[in-house]
């Protein structure tokens, strides 16, 4: 009999470990998939600013998809290049300009949203082109977030903030 509440025991504490490591397996998860969802708009947002400054006269942009296929994509004069997707289960919420918007506006923000910069503004090579706002990143197995923020004390020099967790506002 002592045997048997022995293995029973034993078989519960098994249980209640695998449940609390699946647990933290989720979120580890969930937080590498934010993580590289932010790591890949970041040195894409960088590489389109910098492509930007160097040719002289244009605007660069990157696309930001959102919906069940989450993805981005670099842009030129409004032609978007080839998607990018982002790791699934990613939810974006941006306040930027809409895909659809001329210079700023919402039109279009249902499929994507654009970061766009010029060589040519008054701030300077590189500066801010559109509208100033923030991008969300979350996934819903953790509590991690990451914001890219361009525009407010900033200003419209084109630079980004970013934050996470409870600053993300």
């Amino acid at each position: 009999m002592a045997n048997l509440t022995e293995t029973l025991v034993s078989i519960v504490i098994a249980g209640e470990l695998a449940a609390l490591s699946l647990l933290g397996a989720t979120g580890l998860i969930g937080y590498a998939k934010v993580t590289a969802a932010h790591v890949q708009l970041i040195q894409t947002a960088k590489q389109s600013r910098y492509d930007a400054i160097v040719n002289y006269g244009q605007v660069r942009s990157v696309a930001v998809f959102t919906g069940e296929k989450a993805a981005i994509a670099e842009c030129l004069g409004g032609v978007c290049g080839e998607k990018i997707s982002l790791p699934s289960g990613v939810k974006i919420e941006s306040t930027f300009r809409g895909i659809d918007a001329r210079v700023a506006g919402r039109a279009g923000s249902n499929v994507a949203t654009l970061i766009s910069w010029s060589s040519e503004t008054n701030s300077g090579i590189g500066g801010s082109y559109g509208q100033h706002g923030t991008i969300t990143f979350s996934h819903p197995w953790t509590r991690k977030k990451f914001c890219l923020v361009r525009g407010g004390a900033l200003g419209n020099q084109g630079e980004v903030v970013i934050k996470t967790d409870k600053d993300c506002r």
